[in-house]
């Protein structure tokens, strides 16, 4: 018997080093909420409704609002910075990664709350902009004396 069934998964990381490049600490890798908007991209895609859905832009908020099927954006969006690197894993098939690198002289003046992750064509520098696939909590004051990557790993898989 076939099974038609498919699942995907999110999950992120945050990585921070100092300025010649040493690890400070490493969050756990820890899953996400994929958006009622994500997943409407993701039917949108196959109908062919839509053509884009490349993840384009990581942004950091400070509102610790939990997040909700139904958000379409941060709560308080305070800086957005386009991807940095993506790469198809060599040997899973349907998985992706996403990192964002955020410089030591970035985001700095804001306590961090939320990230979101946005696609689609009308994913730009301009806050609220793309459809935000994915939300998270995450509490941390960020300073001028590490750099962070977000990395995330998206896995569309058989059920």
């Amino acid at each position: 018997m076939e099974k038609a069934l498919i699942g995907w998964i999110g999950k992120w990381e945050v990585i921070a080093q100092d300025q010649v490049g040493n690890e400070l600490w490493k969050e756990e890798i820890k899953p996400n909420l994929i958006t009622d908007a994500g997943l409407n991209m993701f039917r949108d895609l196959l109908s062919g409704a839509i053509t884009d859905g490349e993840i384009k832009y990581v942004s950091l908020g400070n509102d610790s609002t939990a997040p909700a099927n139904d958000q379409e954006q941060l709560v308080a969006e305070q800086f957005r910075k386009i991807v940095t690197n993506q790469n198809n894993d060599p040997t899973t098939a349907g998985k992706l990664y996403t990192e964002l690198y955020v410089a030591d002289t970035e985001a700095n003046d804001f306590k961090c709350e939320e990230i979101g992750w946005f696609a689609g064509a009308e994913a730009a520098i301009t806050a609220n902009s793309g459809i935000m696939i994915a939300r998270v909590l995450y509490s941390r004051q960020k300073s001028n004396t590490e750099s962070w990557t977000i990395r995330r790993q998206d896995q569309i898989s058989r059920g």
